[in-house]
């Protein structure tokens, strides 16, 4: 078995093509940011810290984690070699400074026991089976004292219309059903707690962010959830391209309205290390 096949998400098979996957993540990495990087900070994340990021990506909330703690150092892991390798090349400058990059998986970092101040795993939780176990190894390599903070999505308050789209809610309900097959959990969300407390963690926090298109602007929202995602679910099976269409077509009617709105909401999770 191969370290990907455990996991609901590979980038080049999550949308449309992976240049406009790569555009996704970007913008996702920037619309919660000023709500994200509050929370960090509350949550006891601190310039100098030593700082484990799991789930990397092409690396934006690193650049951003590096910009943010300039004496902190960084190792950012992640299961995907595109993504990896992605990350490498746009933030070579940083590497072998305060910056780690490197291909592996959640369950098993290779890292030595009691190494970080602070894990960051962002919207990977979601994607992975046994989270409980995930948990555990971030535990392991965290200092005594150490804390964990876990972001991901519940799709049950995951992406609000105004007015309803339930042409979404449908096509977003597919994708959950589809993902599920392949170990995911789109329901995640509701569950951080009890993976915290399961994995040994004490003193669990969970809080909402919540970003607003009156905030910022509809059209990061349309990129974010880009329609064009729902194309990889048709692929799969998982809906039909009637249903595809049918969703386009509410969605530009939705996009047209003058007073439409937008919320997106996350939760984010921590926990300590005794």
């Amino acid at each position: 078995m191969t370290i990907t096949s455990t996991v609901s998400y590979e980038a080049n098979d999550f949308n449309s093509n992976l240049e406009r996957e790569i555009k996704r993540l970007y913008l996702q990495a920037e619309i919660m940011w000023k709500q994200e990087s509050r929370n960090l900070r509350w949550f006891g994340l601190q310039d100098g810290m030593s700082v484990l990021e799991l789930g990397s990506g092409p690396g934006f909330i690193t650049e951003k984690l590096l910009s943010l703690f300039p004496n902190s150092s960084i190792t950012a892991l992640d299961i995907d070699p595109v993504l990896i390798n992605y990350c490498q090349q746009r933030l070579d400058n940083y590497l072998g400074n305060r910056l780690t990059v490197s291909t592996a998986s959640i369950f098993d970092t290779g890292l030595p026991d009691n190494s970080f101040d602070f894990a960051i795993a962002r919207l990977i939780f979601q994607h992975i089976p046994n989270p409980v176990d995930a948990a555990k190894e971030i535990r392991r390599v965290l200092k005594p004292g150490g804390k964990l903070v876990i972001t991901d999505h519940d799709d049950e308050i995951f992406f609000i219309h105004e007015p309803p789209l339930p042409e979404y809610q449908m096509m977003s309900e597919k994708m959950r059903r589809g993902m599920a097959t392949r170990n995911g959990n789109r329901r995640i969300g509701r569950q951080l707690w009890r993976i915290l407390r399961d994995a040994g963690f004490q003193n669990p926090e969970l809080e909402i962010i919540v970003s607003h298109s009156d905030d910022q602007g509809m059209e990061i929202f349309t990129q974010v959830i880009d329609p064009e995602l729902f194309s990889s679910v048709v692929k799969k099976g998982w809906a039909t391209e009637e249903e595809m269409q049918n969703y386009l077509r509410a969605n530009h009617e939705f996009l047209s309205m003058p007073d439409s709105l937008v919320l997106l909401l996350w939760l984010m999770a921590y926990g300590e290390k005794p």
